[in-house]
């Protein structure tokens, strides 16, 4: 899965990304790493419309509450979702990964604020699968439990910064038996970058039962063919 956080640092317009996500697409790599926070949002929401033919899976990220929210919004929740579907096409398959920005006190608030926060989004999680207008849920934890929590079928799992530095998430997940979408595969910039490990670093999640997909990096078909090679 392509991540487009710095496509707009490394493509000066819709044109040249078009061809790039075009040949990426050609090459098998059909999935992208979306939010409409980055930079990049409008630039790859240009770039989709000129190669409208292709049908990508988005998993977009969503936060509710965000810096600018103190509580959670429903209403808000609910049309940042439609409002992905609107601006990126019908044609694609979303996978919504929530990210809650609470400003609490302590790990046990946010967790409490977290769980309720699930409970009022049970039925709409629901709802938009049932119409296919997403395919799948995933969430960010921002805390360190690593203990079971109530059952919830309408959660796939969990996006989590996984690499050989950073494992934080990976009990949690098997606890609650949750699929990871791995994050930050090089490790970002929490050490010295390994790039001539690119295939140590992939199979490190690849090779792991819980990982359902990994996010990876690339601004241009050099680096692109060299991921393509090292999976």
């Amino acid at each position: 899965m392509l991540g487009t956080m710095k496509f707009k640092k490394y493509f000066n317009n819709c044109n040249t990304l078009s061809k790039f996500l075009d040949y990426a697409y050609k090459e098998g790599i059909k999935q992208l790493h979306v939010s409409s926070e980055y930079n990049s949002y409008n630039l790859l929401k240009k770039s989709l419309k000129k190669i409208n033919k292709r049908k990508f899976t988005l998993i977009v990220k969503l936060s509710e509450p965000n810096t600018d929210n103190k509580k959670f919004s429903l209403k808000r929740f609910e049309k940042k979702i439609y409002k992905y579907y609107k601006d990126l096409g019908k044609k694609h398959t979303y996978i919504v990964q929530l990210v809650n920005r609470y400003k609490c006190k302590n790990f046990k608030e946010y967790l409490y604020y977290e769980q309720r926060t699930f409970d009022i989004i049970e039925n709409i999680i629901i709802k938009l699968k049932k119409k296919k207008i997403i395919k799948s849920f995933y969430f960010f934890p921002y805390h360190k439990n690593e203990n079971k929590i109530k059952n919830r079928p309408f959660i796939n799992g969990i996006t989590s910064y996984r690499n050989i530095y950073e494992n934080l998430y990976d009990n949690y997940a098997k606890q609650n038996k949750f699929k990871i979408i791995a994050i930050r595969t090089f490790g970002g910039n929490k050490k010295k970058p390994i790039k001539k490990n690119l295939k140590k670093l992939i199979m490190y999640n690849l090779s792991n039962k819980m990982v359902k997909k990994v996010i990876v990096g690339a601004n241009n078909k050099e680096q692109l063919n060299q991921l393509i090679m090292a999976c």
